[in-house]
């Protein structure tokens, strides 16, 4: 997927483009597929399916400290709209920690999506993803 000098290889990236233009079952209950989300509402819920994986609680502050690994600043106000946008799409479902602060955990629809996409993804590159929840290879 990446050459020595950590750029992307073009065939994969060629391969990718056209995966990602034929997602038409990558579809959550609202109608929205993987394809109408954006590069950042993806990185949310890869952020979020990461926290969830490492036994943390994905709340505002922790999810916008995984996202400035990969973004410069991650502005309050583009974080929320677009958890509250992933929320209004059965994405993400909302639970609340304390009175100020809310946890956000992906719906069975956004795993699906991710998931769906994690293969997508692997398979235009020649790789095999491994199941590590005890599950079986795909």
């Amino acid at each position: 997927m990446f050459t020595p000098d950590g750029y992307v290889c073009h065939d994969c990236a060629d391969e990718l483009a056209i995966e990602y233009e034929a997602e038409p079952e990558l579809i959550a209950d609202g109608g929205i597929t993987w394809a109408d989300l954006t590069g950042f509402k993806r990185d949310v819920l890869e952020a979020i399916a990461q926290i969830e994986r490492d036994g943390e609680e994905p709340y505002g502050l922790a999810i916008s400290e995984y996202l400035e690994e990969q973004y410069v600043d991650v502005l309050h106000g583009r974080l929320y709209q677009n958890l509250d946008a992933l929320e209004e799409d059965s994405l993400l479902e909302r639970d609340e920690l304390d009175g100020r602060t809310n946890s956000y955990t992906l719906t069975p629809e956004a795993k699906a999506m991710l998931e769906e996409s994690t293969r997508r993804r692997a398979d235009a590159c020649g790789l095999q993803v491994i199941a590590t929840d005890g599950g079986e290879d795909t």
